[in-house]
């Protein structure tokens, strides 16, 4: 009974099988994409901050209008990624 047992331990544990490349490829790929959302999140918010309105939003405190943005690439220890910069334009100057 204990060959048997045995026997199928040793089946069952050959049949899955785990790249790990594969895994850890994948991991960087969320980790980057982590990170590139969280920065472009970032710069967002500050724009907003700094527009004293958000993106879209027609306010008569509004000191800045967006124009747009534009891409630039950044090297992190996850990885390169491309943040994209959003282009402010003063209305009072």
């Amino acid at each position: 009974m204990k060959n048997v047992a045995q026997e199928t331990e040793k089946t069952i544990a050959g049949a899955i099988k785990v790249d790990e490349k594969e895994v850890m490829d994948h991991l960087d790929g969320l980790v980057r994409r982590s990170v590139e959302d969280t920065i472009n999140e970032l710069l967002n918010s500050e724009a907003d901050a700094i527009c004293n309105a958000s993106r879209y939003e027609r306010s008569p405190d509004r000191q800045d209008t967006r124009a747009g943005s534009y891409k630039r690439k950044l090297l992190t220890k996850a990885g390169e990624v491309e943040l994209n910069i959003p282009r402010l334009t003063c209305l009072f100057c």
